[in-house]
């Protein structure tokens, strides 16, 4: 029996405001103090007194090297200053050297303002579809309080913000108001067309918006994006985590948290959320009082509770935003208040002030208090925070030249990019720190990362497409117990078995030669040889972690075996990386077949093979188990297995063919057929369409170049591979989605959730999403979380 597992630059003068009055050190003498030093910088300034800058946000992109600077992206929108909150489209200026010079501001084409024409079949801008009524001919709209974001997992720019309505050039307060993203891809530099996040139809989030918020993004990608919403019958605004997922592309709701509000005036609203050390803090504005509130999860929180001071005292801060600065051994406030010399400033908003919070008694501790940027007249409440590098956090702000005359006090709508210099490394720098104290520890961070990935966007939830469900008899009768699963599993494996070509008997005694032996870090080396196939032997490395097994263990499949432990492809060493966190594992590739071009094993020859080559790629990963199993310091009931691309198909064939694997993940095999790319490419005489020699050229399916063998009558017999899934249940697996396979493959993927199901399992399929086909850091972080969460003991 199988076995289960639990469940689960603008070029202008730099003005450099640093002096050694205005250089600010931490106290070091106070241990609970995070050291850092302010260095406040101005990357612009002036204006025409009719229109300035304001919502000056910038979003990093990590630099490629050691040797190289993050380019920092900032965006920035000119107001209208004879109105009230009239915003013209989103410039944007860039720095390469830390800040030291900025480009040019540039207008972006695609955040013009879109207007409502007088054609009725004409589309609807600005997500005004959900609420026509609310709009006429006219009407104008763009997006506004704009925070681009890196986003680790897509290796994007992520932005998002909200959109406002004018008529007339004056802001409609009766309007759709939508979350609005878009995205700016380092590698064609430029901005995406922004787009609408598709809210469920209720009411209540025709008014929603995510404008001057803080987010979190989760590993794997997942984004816990904090809004604020009114429903229209109500008049306080109310606050919610969405979670959502991106791929790079689009932006989809999956769920939303608890509804967070009070009874005062407009409620709860521009709410910023941060994680640190395995707690989520949300802060919100409010028009007499900032609140704050902490979660476990992200989307559920405690009773919402007024900022004071550690004294007791209130904050003093209202009506104005607040945003977190987040460090690896510190979490930090940056707010505007009352009490400092400052009624002469709209609603107290300047200056700004940074301060270190209590993360057990939610409160401000009022020593550590300092500027983090000066008043000048102008208000500053409107900011951001960006996560630069792991040694600098910036905040940026502009003097907001409203209203008429606090230029009087010396403000000239500058652009402020002031700068925190960690003396300490952050190492929750683009992530929250990870690292675990012991097995138990390790295992609640697994489940943590790997849990948000088990459900589909809500778009495609319950979506099977035109699938035909494995839970039907080939007689037409219906699964509906464990038994008839049971007895459909052995149709289904008999029909795929007689198809791919039955293989020869498993080798499950295999000698296995050492041909060199070396310790690496905190794991030993082997160089083994052993016998993969009934006429070939095949060399790979065997890691074994330090200490007392037996150990969990994961096989790992490639194009060779070098890559898999450090000596190839960035992010493509999961045999290194698992062996590191405690898995014996043992990469295999083809090599041989890899330097001839056919990549795959053919049995009994090349020249007249009797099982598909990638059935018989499995079968090679099946002996590889017995060599595991049979090993001294491996548990050979949880046994995995992991591979990307090539090695993703043949980690799937294997995992589905031999139920032996406690559990898989797959990294952007192409999870079903799919004759349009030119990568899921299961038609291919070293895959699924074996064929004598000579072989069809490789590439697309085409009139002068069909596929041949058995692939073309797999697909004209309507099978495809969601019925291999199903064979892993109850064993769980990870799909590692690139390019490959879209958010959409969960349609697929929902007959494999249905099936466990029926077996009384759930979260035991799993996607993650990126836009590109290599895996990265972030997406590789939960596959070490699945295979920590289903095969690490705690």
């Amino acid at each position: 029996m199988p076995w289960t597992p639990p469940p689960l630059a603008w070029k202008t003068t730099f003005w450099m405001l640093v002096s050694p009055a205005i250089v600010f050190a931490a106290d070091r003498s106070d241990p609970a103090t995070v050291p850092f030093t302010i260095e406040p910088t101005v990357a612009m300034q002036g204006y025409d007194g009719e229109q300035c800058w304001v919502h000056a946000r910038a979003g990093a992109i990590p630099a490629k090297d050691s040797t190289r600077q993050p380019s920092v992206v900032m965006t920035m929108q000119k107001l209208l200053l004879s109105g009230s909150d009239v915003f013209y489209p989103l410039h944007q200026t860039r720095s390469e050297n830390l800040g030291n010079t900025w480009s040019d501001p540039v207008e972006l084409n695609a955040f013009a303002r879109q207007r409502v024409t007088a054609d009725l079949s004409a589309p609807l801008p600005g997500g005004a579809s959900k609420a026509p009524e609310l709009v006429r001919a006219g009407d104008e709209t763009t997006v506004c309080d704009f925070t681009p974001k890196w986003h680790a997992a897509s290796q994007r720019l992520l932005g998002i913000g909200q959109t406002v309505w004018y008529r007339n050039n004056r802001v409609m307060h009766a309007s759709p108001r939508g979350i609005a993203y878009a995205v700016f891809d380092p590698s064609k530099n430029q901005w995406a067309d922004w787009q609408m996040v598709k809210m469920p139809a209720d009411a209540k989030f025709t008014n929603a918006g995510a404008g001057s918020v803080q987010r979190v993004d989760l590993p794997g990608g997942e984004v816990l994006l904090p809004i604020s919403f009114r429903d229209p019958t109500q008049s306080q605004y109310s606050v919610t985590i969405v979670r959502c997922r991106f791929d790079g592309h689009t932006l989809q709701y999956v769920e939303h948290g608890d509804e967070l509000t009070i009874p005062v005036k407009r409620g709860l609203y521009e709410p910023s959320l941060t994680q640190f050390r395995g707690r989520f803090y949300l802060t919100m504005r409010n028009d007499d009082h900032g609140y704050v509130c902490t979660s476990d999860d992200g989307l559920h929180f405690e009773t919402p509770r007024r900022w004071t001071f550690d004294d007791g005292n209130d904050l003093g801060n209202y009506n104005t935003q607040q945003h977190w600065v987040t460090h690896s051994e510190g979490l930090f406030l940056v707010y505007t208040r009352r009490g400092a010399n400052n009624d002469h400033v709209f609603r107290h908003r300047a200056p700004l002030f940074i301060a270190q919070v209590d993360p057990e008694t939610l409160q401000v501790i009022r020593a550590s208090e300092r500027v983090v940027v000066p008043e000048h007249g102008a208000r500053l409440g409107n900011f951001a925070v960006t996560e630069v590098s792991p040694t600098e956090t910036w905040i940026t702000v502009t003097e907001w030249m409203q209203p008429a005359g606090v230029e009087k006090h010396g403000s000239d709508n500058r652009v402020y990019v002031s700068k925190l210099k960690w003396d300490r490394p952050n190492l929750a720098w683009l992530g929250e720190s990870t690292a675990a104290s012991d097995s138990q520890t390790t295992f609640d961070t697994a489940s943590k990362t790997i849990a948000p990935y088990f459900s589909p966007p809500r778009k495609f939830a319950n979506d099977f497409d035109d699938y035909p469900s494995p839970l039907v008899f080939e007689n037409g009768s219906q699964v509906k117990t464990l038994e008839d699963w049971k007895r459909r599993r052995g149709e289904i494996l008999a029909k795929w078995r007689s198809m791919l070509g039955e293989w020869p008997p498993l080798i499950t005694q295999p000698e296995v030669e050492t041909l060199n032996t070396q310790q690496r870090e905190n794991f030993t080396q082997h160089q083994i040889r052993f016998q993969w196939t009934p006429n070939e032997k095949t060399t790979g490395y065997l890691l074994v972690p330090d200490g007392e097994g037996p150990h969990p263990a994961v096989v790992t499949v490639f194009y060779e075996p070098e890559t898999a432990i450090g000596q190839g492809t960035a992010n493509r060493d999961f045999a290194l990386q698992l062996a590191r966190r405690g898995f014996v594992t043992l990469s295999i590739g083809t090599t041989e077949a890899t330097a001839a071009k056919t990549y795959s094993l053919y049995h009994p020859s090349i020249e007249d093979a009797k099982i598909q080559p990638l059935s018989m790629l499995a079968y090679a990963a099946a002996n590889a188990w017995h060599v595991l199993a049979n090993h001294p310091e491996v548990d050979s009931q949880r046994i995995g297995i992991v591979g990307h691309s090539f090695g993703g198909k043949w980690a799937m064939f294997a995992s589905c063919l031999f139920d032996k694997f406690a559990c898989a993940a797959w990294s952007d095999p192409g999870i079903v057929f799919d004759d349009n790319r030119p990568s899921v490419n299961y038609w291919e005489p070293w895959y699924l369409g074996y064929h004598p020699k000579p072989w069809r050229a490789r590439g697309l399916i085409r009139d002068d170049n069909p596929a041949r063998g058995l692939y073309p009558k797999l697909v004209a017999d309507g099978h495809d591979l969601h019925e291999l899934h199903t064979l892993m249940a109850p064993r769980p697996f990870l799909v590692s989605a690139g390019s490959e396979d879209p958010l959409s493959r969960w349609q697929p993927l929902n007959h494999s959730v249905a099936v466990n199901a029926i077996l009384g399992h759930h979260e035991r399929v799993a996607m993650t999403n990126r836009p590109d086909h290599s895996p990265n850091d972030s997406s590789n972080e939960v596959i070490y979380a699945f295979f920590a969460h289903f095969l690490q003991r705690h």
